[in-house]
């Protein structure tokens, strides 16, 4: 258990003096200062309603006996008494998250010791999970002024610093962490992130990756892995990693957050098997603990939530839907449940309801882009097209290589009749799915028809680098060549080239109209001609006459003209 330690200033002779004339022993040094700066009348009393019976009392009792040893305090070893116990009783406040009672009394204790170094990294805790980030940091400087190698504040401090965007502050942060401790995951784990803010997916990837293997089940690396893959163009793989992230955290070494577990102990302990149960697929030795747990009178959402995920697994629906409510009720704010409650309605057809609850994760955790995502989809299949549409917007602005909402997010663009904004979604894609034919082939013929004629044909090309058996790409490539109004984007001969594979490949009308065009575009008029009345009479043999449009050209190579894309377009 945690102790201050006080130098002790009363001497013995003066006690006994004191003794001896039958007057009260005069106060300490040791017991003035702590009779003056510490003080339970200054810290509320929180409510307790949320604790079981027998942790509310423990806390009231704890409370009373700190109050009295205040009292009595008149020698130092009553002063360290007294110091001790107000210290347990803040310890136990911050354990339980009765965090404004703890900031007043782990201010108080700071005072009376400000050297002590555990006061500061206890505030430093306090803080962070409060969310206050300013003061947070300032307890870091804090508290590293007092231990510069502490590596679970070297590890925090690297957090905050990544938090508020200072990648120079927390690369240093991690680093110093990781040679104070070099088997530091966390430390390693922070690095590879700074790595990625910076763009250096290679050292991000080569960081994670060394993450997994020291740590593997800290299974939240899964997630930064297949982000930095997915950004260095490793679709497949990336898409397998993030499939195994199960937002396990990454353990840190950290002593006094660790002490505060001993609050709680045999509860935490039971809790903390069920969970290990659960990841290695025991369910129903875990549906059993957390039940227990339940038993005992606690209405812990983490219990609820996890025993929900267990009887998920087990095929329970109607079960784990019950403790998904019960957790939301007891922690309005708990996104996964909210996120998985929404996942089950859906599943089994309340798909408003679900919507519901997706839209609430997505607001708790607004960072986390796959909930996003999934709100993105539901707004959209629910006719809210201007809810997805800006939700998918958002994303890739918080994430360039969202895959799927440049895609989903392309495809409502050119639906609403935006192919230039498509287009720029359908150009990201194409970066960052260098081998899906489909992407490459709509960028070009997204750009070509809409007159972007120098662009449409660098994509085109790079189709055809990569695809040079597709037939598509290769007939939409020559018709460029032939028919742009640019003439940096025309080659007669090459189109000519491309036209006639595809014609010996495949004679269907259009691939003989693309000839027609090519020969034209290459000066050959009566090959052009000859090969347009070709497309005609195959146009009156499938169809009983011939358009308008096809008979125009006839004329057009007729005159000895080449034929130019129309309203530049395909």
């Amino acid at each position: 258990m945690t102790r201050l330690r006080f130098l002790l200033s009363l001497s013995l002779a003066a006690t006994a003096a004191a003794q001896a004339t039958g007057q009260e022993p005069p106060l300490s040094d040791d017991a003035r200062k702590v009779r003056a700066l510490l003080s339970l009348d200054a810290v509320p009393e929180p409510t307790l309603d949320h604790l079981d019976a027998e942790q509310r009392e423990q806390l009231a009792a704890d409370r009373t006996a700190a109050t009295g040893a205040l009292a009595d305090a008149a020698t130092d070893e009553q002063a360290q008494h007294a110091a001790n116990v107000f210290g347990d009783l803040c310890l136990q406040y911050l354990h339980y998250e009765l965090h404004a009672a703890a900031a007043v009394c782990l201010a108080q204790l700071r005072l009376l010791a400000p050297n002590d170094f555990q006061w500061t990294y206890y505030e430093l805790l306090l803080h962070d999970a409060t969310g206050n980030l300013e003061r947070a940091r300032l307890a870091a400087r804090a508290a590293l002024a007092l231990r510069p190698d502490d590596t679970a504040t070297l590890i925090r401090a690297g957090d905050l610093h990544l938090a508020a965007g200072d990648l120079d502050g927390a690369a240093a942060a991690y680093a110093r962490a990781l040679v104070a401790r070099p088997e530091s995951a966390a430390a390693r784990f922070g690095l590879g992130r700074v790595a990625m803010d910076r763009a250096e997916t290679g050292q991000a990837i080569a960081a994670f990756e060394e993450v997994l293997a020291s740590q593997p089940e800290g299974s939240v690396v899964h997630h930064h892995l297949g982000m930095a893959l997915r950004a260095n163009g490793d679709t497949a793989r990336a898409r397998a990693e993030l499939a195994q992230n199960r937002q396990v955290p990454i353990a840190i070494a950290d002593p006094l957050r660790d002490r505060l577990r001993i609050y709680g102990l045999k509860t935490e302990a039971r809790f903390d098997r069920a969970v290990r149960a659960a990841r290695s697929g025991q369910n129903d030795e875990a549906i059993a603990l957390y039940r227990e747990l339940l038993a005992e009178g606690g209405g812990d959402p983490e219990v609820h939530f996890n025993l929900a995920r267990s009887l998920i697994e087990t095929g329970d629906q109607a079960g784990a839907e019950e403790h998904l409510r019960h957790a939301i009720e007891a922690n309005p704010a708990h996104g996964a449940a909210h996120f998985n409650l929404a996942l089950l309605l859906g599943r089994t057809g309340r798909t408003a309801e679900g919507a519901l609850h997706l839209e609430r994760a997505a607001d708790i955790d607004p960072e986390n882009l796959q909930w996003r995502m999934m709100r993105a989809q539901a707004r959209a299949d629910a006719g809210n097209v201007s809810g997805a549409r800006s939700e998918l917007e958002e994303i890739v602005r918080l994430d360039a290589g969202a895959i799927e909402a440049h895609r989903l997010l392309a495809a409502m663009l050119l639906e609403a009749g935006e192919p230039a904004r498509a287009a720029d979604h359908l150009q990201a894609l194409a970066a960052l799915t260098p081998d899906d034919l489909r992407v490459h082939f709509n960028l070009g013929l997204t750009r070509f028809g809409i007159g972007q004629f120098a662009a449409a044909r660098e994509a085109l090309e790079t189709a055809l680098e990569r695809f040079p058996g597709d037939l598509a790409v290769r007939h939409l490539l020559a018709r460029l060549l032939a028919t742009s109004p640019d003439a940096g984007a025309r080659d007669g001969e090459r189109a000519v080239e491309l036209a006639r594979a595809v014609v010996d490949e495949q004679p269907a009308l259009d691939h003989l109209e693309t000839l027609a065009m090519a020969l034209a575009e290459a000066g050959r008029f009566e090959d052009a001609v000859s090969w347009q009345q070709r497309a005609l009479d195959r146009e009156r043999e499938t169809a009983g006459g011939n358009s308008p449009q096809r008979l125009d050209r006839l004329r057009l190579y007729q005159a000895r003209q080449p034929l130019r894309a129309p309203d530049g377009g395909p």
